[in-house]
């Protein structure tokens, strides 16, 4: 993005923009790997928003026989997420 003096300008994502994105992405249930690179997150990045999620009770760890884990959104993440998209949207009409 450039802004007025031709330089360009770039915007920091949030925690709750990240926390939204994993929360996004864990709809249907994923692997890590696809809301990583979904999310533009590192591992480590990932598995600290991951615990603090799961700990809130906002996603669910599933783990399969292989060792696996899929991700999936609670009820109360959806919650969460509904709330995010709706102050988000009163802010976009508000732009200061």
């Amino acid at each position: 993005m450039l802004s007025s003096k031709g330089k360009f300008s770039f915007q920091q994502r949030s925690r709750i923009d990240i926390i939204a994105c994993i929360l996004e992405n864990s709809k249907g249930g994923s692997r890590k790997t696809k809301i990583i690179y979904k999310c533009n997150l590192s591992f480590s990045q990932f598995n600290l928003y991951r615990n603090y999620l799961a700990e809130n009770g906002l996603l669910n760890v599933l783990e399969l026989n292989d060792g696996a884990e899929i991700f999936e959104i609670t009820d109360k993440g959806r919650e969460f997420l509904k709330d995010y998209k709706r102050v988000k949207d009163a802010l976009n009409e508000k732009r200061i």
